[in-house]
């Protein structure tokens, strides 16, 4: 028997530092079976480590309200 500690996908994914690409089947396999409230923890985990957790980003349509929308989406 082995005396080295494991890791699951699962826990080693919540400490990668950077952006992956590279997942395997059941490291994704392991995130669709965590509980929602611990994915959306680990998530938000992620998220404070590259956007300051207390600013909020407002967002508006000006372009809606101009009509001088470069795309045409049919938005309008």
């Amino acid at each position: 028997m082995s005396t080295a500690a494991t890791t699951t996908p699962v826990e080693t994914a919540g400490q990668q530092p950077e952006i992956r690409h590279d997942w395997t089947r059941p490291e994704v396999e392991a995130l669709f079976a965590l509980p929602f409230n611990d994915l959306l923890f680990r998530a938000q985990s992620i998220h404070r480590r590259y956007f300051d957790p207390n600013q909020v980003q407002v967002s508006t349509l000006l372009s809606i309200k101009t009509g001088a929308c470069p795309e045409d989406c049919a938005y309008c």
